[in-house]
């Protein structure tokens, strides 16, 4: 098979549009570039990246929630009493929360105090205040555990992504390996009228009205036949285009895949030569659902760590406030300090612990049976279609063999033809096993680049291309 050269694709940099796009009409398709246009451009693939990019940012809209920053918050308040003394705090600072549930906050502000037999004053002061979680992970757990659907939601858009990604690119490349073969039969069979038309064209040839009008009829018969090649090649043509989302390509912009085993790099070598377990092994490393199925399963592993700690919940406090800046009448007085640090002692409902770690490990082991499979299924899907590739080649080979002897057998009967000492049925039998015989060795590429296309699917040839691995599974 020929080497795929990964190339690094910036993920939809340029701005969204709904209709097709144009390519150079001089660009010549294969099939890493028919990758590479259909996934920056294909619409299917472009509305699940939307939906994962709306998964994500609700994943992070929830989290927001217990990671804020609060960059200014003021926080006025008046006191008196019945003795007609009054006093009035304004302070203004900023907090910031963790999702372990740490937060830090501090503020500044002035204290005022004023009213009967109270010495008027204003006192400037600063607070500051740190609380955290110890000995303990039941904070961090809640906020998991109660992020779940978001999480559920996004895992389940990565997932359809990947599946999107490699549906839509299978696709395109379905019509592509579909198209290059039928191409070469259709040029075959103009090739073959061709050489009727010739044939009753020759100025020295005296050939009977009869068999004139015999070969005439294969000629209306192989009409027929282009004719049918023809729509079926607008057809696949149009399911090209719209995989790529491309105004317009040209069949000659494809580039024909020729299949040629006396070559030291054949197309498809890799897979008929590579032994299957390092195959399998690459098909592994490539298959992007693994890395989705990873995240999930860390984040069960995680939620059942903490929830087998978390049966006490102890969380501190402490802080204090500074007034750095003292003044009672004209009297300027030092400063002084208040602090304070306190606890939060819980013990932690058995019950809601051990139903999480239940749920926990039943995620865990649905994932792990997920996994193993998924690794089944590759692997058989690549021994079956590695068998069926090295079939394919040996008929393709005894196939090529049996065409060059129609070759050889149509030409000894057309030069006996010629001389009047062959029939024109006899003629016309050995032509129909000629093109028959190509038709069919061009239909056996066909279902050659099929295989080939159906192992670069399941062993996620396609991500190492379009480099999806590292640019949107995180």
């Amino acid at each position: 098979m020929k080497k795929i050269i990964p190339i690094s694709l910036c993920l939809f940099t340029a701005r969204a549009v709904l209709s097709q796009v144009s390519i150079d009409s001089s660009l010549l398709l294969y099939p890493e570039n028919i990758i590479e246009i259909t996934f920056e451009n294909n619409d299917r693939i472009k509305a699940s990246y939307y939906q994962l990019e709306s998964a994500k940012n609700n994943f992070k809209l929830f989290e927001s929630e217990y990671t804020q920053f609060n960059p200014l918050i003021l926080s006025p308040s008046f006191t008196a009493n019945s003795d007609k003394e009054y006093s009035s705090d304004m302070t203004a600072g900023v907090q910031k929360e963790f999702f372990n549930g740490t937060s830090i906050s501090t503020e500044v502000g002035t204290n005022n105090e004023w009213g009967a037999n109270v010495d008027r004053g204003t006192i400037n002061l600063i607070e500051a205040e740190i609380g955290f979680p110890l000995f303990s992970s039941s904070r961090v757990l809640e906020r998991i555990i109660k992020r779940t659907y978001e999480e559920n939601e996004l895992y389940a858009k990565h997932l359809d992504y990947v599946d999107a990604v490699r549906n839509n690119l299978h696709s395109a490349l379905e019509q592509y390996y579909d198209l290059v073969p039928r191409i070469k039969i259709h040029e075959m069979l103009k090739e073959y009228r061709k050489e009727l038309s010739d044939m009753l064209e020759g100025e020295n040839q005296n050939i009977r009205d009869a068999d004139k009008e015999q070969i005439g009829g294969e000629i209306t018969s192989l009409n027929s036949k282009i004719t049918g090649w023809e729509i079926m090649l607008y057809r696949l043509q149009l399911d090209l285009q719209r995989f790529m989302n491309v105004e317009h390509i040209d069949l000659d912009q494809l580039i024909k895949i020729e299949i040629d085993f006396s070559q030291p790099q054949y197309f498809g070598e890799y897979y008929l030569n590579e032994v299957t377990d390092s195959i399998y092994n690459k098909a592994l490393i490539n298959d992007t659902e693994f890395k989705v199925l990873g995240l999930i399963k860390n984040n069960a592993e995680e939620k059942k760590r903490l929830a087998e700690k978390g049966k006490w919940d102890i969380y501190a406090t402490t802080g204090g406030r500074y007034n750095f800046y003292a003044m009672t009448g004209a009297q300027r007085e030092d400063g002084y300090l208040y602090a304070d640090a306190g606890l939060n002692i819980k013990i932690n409902d058995r019950k809601v612990l051990k139903y999480t770690i239940a749920k926990a490990q039943a995620d865990i082991n649905a994932i792990d049976y997920t996994i193993t499979d998924r690794r089944k299924f590759i692997q058989a899907d690549i021994l079956q279609l590695q068998d069926g590739l090295i079939k394919k080649k040996e008929q393709l080979i005894s196939t090529n063999a049996s065409l060059l002897s129609w070759k050889r057998t149509y030409a000894a009967k057309k030069a006996m033809f010629i001389s009047e000492q062959e029939s024109v049925d006899n003629l016309i039998q050995a032509f129909r096993s000629l093109v028959s015989t190509h038709e069919t060795l061009f239909q056996l590429e066909n279902n050659y680049l099929d295989l080939i296309r159906d192992l670069d699917y399941v062993c996620g040839q396609y991500f190492t291309v379009i480099n999806l691995d590292s640019q949107s599974i995180k």
